[in-house]
C-alpha cells in the first residue's frame, strides 16, 4: 500500500460511520421518538472528537504549565550573557518568533488534514504528511522522517524531565537538609519518581486539568515570592551591561530557546480541545498564553539581573538568601 493511502484509510470509516449516524438520525425523525443514544449518533457524525474535551480555560492552562518550567528561573543569567538592553529586547522578538512557529504548525496541520481528508493530525503526523504531500523524490523518506521526529521528540522530552528531577530533588534537599533529614539527593529523585509515574497513567487532559491549575498556582505563588526579593534595593540601570559580548550571546540564545519548550504540545492540546478553531486567531488561546509567558520571561530576566548583576547564577532561586527559608 502507497502512503498516500495510508492516510486516506480513515476516511473510508468515517464515512461509513458518518453515514450510519445519518440512518439512525433520519429513522428516529420518521418514528417520532426520543433516542436515547443522541450522544452515541453525535458521536458517530465526528469519530475525530475527542471523548472528553477540554475547555478553552483548560488549555490555557496546560499550555502555561508547558510552557513555564525551570527556564523561566534561568532567565537573569540568559540576560547576563546578552547584557541588559539586548536581552531585554530579544526576549519579546524571540517569543514572537515562537508563537509564530506555533501558528505555523497548526496551519501546516490543518492544511494536511484537509488535503489528505482524515482526523486530527499529531507532529508526527504532520511530519510524514507533508513529505507525502511534497516532491516524489521526497515521499519514500515520509516514514523515516516520522520515526526521527519520534526519536528527537523523546530525547527532547527526556532532557526536560531530567532537568526537573534535579531541580526539584536539589529544592527539596535544600528544605529537608535544613528542616528534616539529611540524606544523598539521589534518594529525593527516587521518592520522586513513584508520584511521576501515576502522573503520567492520567491519558486524558480534561483529567489532568485541576492538577496543572494546581501547580500553576504553586508555580506563580514561587515567582511571586522571587519578585519580592528581586525589586528590593534596585542598583541604577545604567550600573549593568546593555551589551555584554560576542562571545557569550550564543549562551544567551541556548537558555531563551531551551525556555520556550512547549512547541511539541501545540498539536495535543488542540487536538483534545471542545472547540479547536479557538486554539489560534489573534485573540485566541494560543496567543493569550504566549504573551503571559513571554511578559513573566522578560520581567523574571530584567530584574534579576538588574538586581544581582554579573553574580546572578544559573538558577534565580540560588541567589535568594538561604536564612529566609
Amino acid at each position: 500500500m502507497r502512503p498516500e493511502e495510508e492516510l486516506t484509510e480513515p476516511l473510508i470509516e468515517y464515512d461509513k460511520l458518518r453515514e450510519s449516524a445519518l440512518d439512525m438520525k433520519k429513522h428516529e425523525s420518521n418514528s417520532g421518538q426520543s433516542s436515547n443514544s443522541s450522544d452515541e449518533s453525535c458521536l458517530l457524525l465526528d469519530p475525530h472528537k475527542p471523548t472528553h474535551p477540554t475547555s478553552n480555560l483548560d488549555t490555557l492552562i496546560h499550555l502555561l504549565k508547558g510552557n513555564i518550567g525551570t527556564g523561566i528561573l534561568a532567565m537573569p543569567d540568559a540576560l547576563k550573557n546578552a547584557g541588559l538592553v539586548l536581552g531585554t529586547v530579544a526576549l519579546p522578538i524571540l517569543g514572537l518568533i515562537t508563537t509564530h512557529c506555533m501558528h505555523m504548525l497548526i496551519d501546516t496541520a490543518q492544511l494536511l488534514r484537509e488535503r489528505f481528508n482524515t482526523g486530527p493530525l499529531g507532529y508526527a503526523d504532520v511530519v510524514e504528511a507533508a513529505f507525502q504531500a511534497g516532491p516524489a523524490p521526497l515521499k519514500r523518506f515520509s516514514t523515516f522522517a516520522r520515526r526521527i521526529l519520534n526519536i528527537f521528540l523523546c530525547i527532547t522530552q527526556l532532557g526536560f524531565c531530567c532537568v526537573y528531577f534535579v531541580f526539584v530533588g536539589t529544592s527539596n534537599k535544600q528544605v529537608c537538609d535544613r528542616y528534616l533529614i539529611d540524606i544523598d539527593l539521589h534518594w529525593h529523585m527516587a521518592i520522586l519518581l513513584l508520584p511521576m509515574i501515576f502522573l503520567n497513567l492520567v491519558r486524558k487532559l480534561k483529567y489532568l486539568a485541576p492538577i496543572s491549575l494546581f501547580a500553576n498556582f504553586l508555580q506563580f505563588g514561587a515567582l511571586a515570592v522571587i519578585f519580592v526579593y528581586l525589586v528590593k534595593d534596585l542598583p541604577d540601570v545604567s550600573e549593568r551591561k546593555s551589551f555584554a559580548s560576542w562571545s557569550t550571546l550564543p549562551l544567551y540564545f541556548g537558555t531563551a530557546i531551551y525556555a520556550f519548550e512547549g512547541i511539541g504540545m501545540v498539536l495535543p492540546l488542540q487536538n483534545n480541545m471542545k472547540s479547536p478553531s479557538d486554539f489560534g486567531g489573534c485573540s485566541g488561546v494560543l496567543n493569550t498564553g504566549m504573551v503571559i509567558v513571554t511578559c513573566l520571561y522578560t520581567a523574571v530576566g530584567f530584574f534579576g539581573y538588574l538586581r544581582y548583576g554579573d553574580e546572578v547564577m544559573g538558577s534565580i532561586t540560588l541567589n535568594l538568601p538561604s536564612g529566609d527559608l
